[in-house]
Protein backbone atom coordinates (compact mmCIF):
# COMPACT_ATOMS: atom_id res chain seq x y z
CA UNK A 1 0.00 0.00 0.00
CA UNK A 2 1.69 3.34 -0.94
CA UNK A 3 2.17 6.34 1.85
CA UNK A 4 -0.37 8.62 0.00
CA UNK A 5 -3.40 5.48 0.69
CA UNK A 6 -2.54 5.16 4.35
CA UNK A 7 -2.83 8.59 5.13
CA UNK A 8 -5.86 8.61 3.05
CA UNK A 9 -6.77 5.94 5.34
CA UNK A 10 -5.96 7.07 8.55
CA UNK A 11 -7.32 10.64 7.59
CA UNK A 12 -10.91 12.11 8.83
CA UNK A 13 -12.80 11.86 5.97
CA UNK A 14 -16.32 12.88 7.73
CA UNK A 15 -17.48 16.21 8.46
CA UNK A 16 -18.07 15.12 12.12
CA UNK A 17 -14.34 14.25 12.68
CA UNK A 18 -13.16 17.64 10.86
CA UNK A 19 -16.08 19.62 13.05
CA UNK A 20 -14.40 18.36 16.14
CA UNK A 21 -10.95 19.22 15.54
CA UNK A 22 -12.27 22.77 14.44
CA UNK A 23 -14.65 22.56 18.20
CA UNK A 24 -11.27 21.49 19.51
CA UNK A 25 -8.99 23.89 18.48
CA UNK A 26 -11.32 27.00 18.94
CA UNK A 27 -11.65 25.54 22.96
CA UNK A 28 -7.87 25.15 23.33
CA UNK A 29 -7.44 28.89 21.47
CA UNK A 30 -10.09 30.38 24.26
CA UNK A 31 -8.72 28.58 27.16
CA UNK A 32 -4.95 30.02 25.93
CA UNK A 33 -6.73 33.19 25.74
CA UNK A 34 -7.94 33.12 28.81
CA UNK A 35 -4.92 32.09 30.62
CA UNK A 36 -2.83 34.17 28.70
CA UNK A 37 -5.50 37.66 30.10
CA UNK A 38 -4.99 36.48 33.47
CA UNK A 39 -1.31 35.83 33.65
CA UNK A 40 -0.61 39.45 32.14
CA UNK A 41 -3.28 40.61 34.84
CA UNK A 42 -1.49 39.42 37.32
CA UNK A 43 1.83 39.95 36.31
CA UNK A 44 1.33 43.75 35.44
CA UNK A 45 2.82 45.83 38.54
CA UNK A 46 0.02 47.48 40.95
CA UNK A 47 -0.42 50.66 39.44
CA UNK A 48 -0.30 49.74 36.29
CA UNK A 49 -2.89 51.73 34.10
CA UNK A 50 -5.10 48.11 33.15
CA UNK A 51 -5.42 47.24 37.00
CA UNK A 52 -6.47 50.91 38.20
CA UNK A 53 -9.36 50.86 35.45
CA UNK A 54 -10.36 47.19 36.76
CA UNK A 55 -10.11 48.43 40.51
CA UNK A 56 -12.41 51.09 39.25
CA UNK A 57 -15.51 49.00 39.36
CA UNK A 58 -15.34 48.41 42.78
CA UNK A 59 -15.23 44.34 42.83
CA UNK A 60 -13.20 43.06 45.23
CA UNK A 61 -10.15 41.20 44.27
CA UNK A 62 -10.80 38.12 45.79
CA UNK A 63 -13.86 38.03 43.51
CA UNK A 64 -11.97 38.06 40.60
CA UNK A 65 -9.40 35.89 41.05
CA UNK A 66 -12.71 33.59 42.18
CA UNK A 67 -14.54 34.20 38.73
CA UNK A 68 -11.10 34.34 36.19
CA UNK A 69 -10.13 30.27 38.30
CA UNK A 70 -13.64 29.24 37.36
CA UNK A 71 -13.20 30.47 34.15
CA UNK A 72 -9.79 29.21 33.50
CA UNK A 73 -11.34 25.79 35.09
CA UNK A 74 -14.56 25.21 33.03
CA UNK A 75 -13.26 25.67 29.79
CA UNK A 76 -10.84 22.87 29.95
CA UNK A 77 -13.75 20.50 31.96
CA UNK A 78 -16.26 21.60 29.37
CA UNK A 79 -14.53 21.45 26.29
CA UNK A 80 -11.92 18.51 26.55
CA UNK A 81 -12.45 14.81 27.14
CA UNK A 82 -13.53 14.27 30.74
CA UNK A 83 -10.38 12.90 32.24
CA UNK A 84 -7.75 15.50 30.26
CA UNK A 85 -10.59 17.96 31.27
CA UNK A 86 -10.25 17.80 35.14
CA UNK A 87 -6.40 17.21 34.85
CA UNK A 88 -6.05 20.62 33.26
CA UNK A 89 -8.79 22.91 35.23
CA UNK A 90 -6.57 21.28 38.66
CA UNK A 91 -3.61 22.55 36.89
CA UNK A 92 -4.91 25.76 36.90
CA UNK A 93 -4.61 25.90 40.81
CA UNK A 94 -0.56 25.04 40.41
CA UNK A 95 -1.26 28.46 37.95
CA UNK A 96 -2.58 30.59 40.34
CA UNK A 97 0.32 29.44 43.18
CA UNK A 98 3.11 30.00 40.76
CA UNK A 99 1.49 33.72 39.15
CA UNK A 100 1.02 34.52 43.17
CA UNK A 101 4.89 33.31 43.91
CA UNK A 102 5.99 36.02 40.87
CA UNK A 103 3.62 39.01 42.47
CA UNK A 104 6.40 38.87 44.99
CA UNK A 105 9.10 40.06 42.47
CA UNK A 106 6.80 42.58 40.94
CA UNK A 107 6.00 46.69 42.58
CA UNK A 108 3.04 47.20 44.18
CA UNK A 109 1.97 43.26 44.11
CA UNK A 110 1.94 40.99 46.79
CA UNK A 111 1.65 37.41 47.91
CA UNK A 112 -1.98 36.63 49.95
CA UNK A 113 -2.72 33.21 50.80
CA UNK A 114 -6.46 34.56 50.46
CA UNK A 115 -5.45 34.61 46.74
CA UNK A 116 -4.70 31.27 46.32
CA UNK A 117 -7.73 29.80 48.04
CA UNK A 118 -9.89 32.17 45.94
CA UNK A 119 -8.05 30.72 42.59
CA UNK A 120 -8.70 27.22 44.12
CA UNK A 121 -12.42 27.59 45.00
CA UNK A 122 -13.21 28.88 41.72
CA UNK A 123 -11.29 26.33 40.14
CA UNK A 124 -13.49 23.49 42.16
CA UNK A 125 -16.54 25.61 41.47
CA UNK A 126 -15.82 25.67 37.65
CA UNK A 127 -15.03 22.13 37.81
CA UNK A 128 -18.52 21.53 39.77
CA UNK A 129 -20.68 23.65 37.01
CA UNK A 130 -19.14 21.46 33.85
CA UNK A 131 -19.72 18.16 35.91
CA UNK A 132 -23.53 19.54 36.27
CA UNK A 133 -23.11 20.40 32.75
CA UNK A 134 -21.98 17.01 31.35
CA UNK A 135 -24.54 15.47 33.24
CA UNK A 136 -27.44 17.64 32.45
CA UNK A 137 -26.33 17.33 28.43
CA UNK A 138 -25.43 14.05 28.75
CA UNK A 139 -27.90 11.27 27.10
CA UNK A 140 -29.93 9.34 29.20
CA UNK A 141 -29.41 6.18 30.43
CA UNK A 142 -32.26 4.71 31.45
CA UNK A 143 -34.05 5.64 27.75
CA UNK A 144 -34.98 2.89 26.10
CA UNK A 145 -35.41 0.47 28.92
CA UNK A 146 -39.07 0.01 29.92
Amino acid sequence: MSDLAKIEETSPSSDSGNLHFNRHLWVVGLWCAAILIVVIGELLPGRSPLLRWVGSFGVNDKIEHFTAYLVLAAIPALGFEPRSGVFAALSMIALGVLLDEAQKFIPGRSFEFADIAANAVGVLTGLGIAWMTRSLLAPSRSSGRG
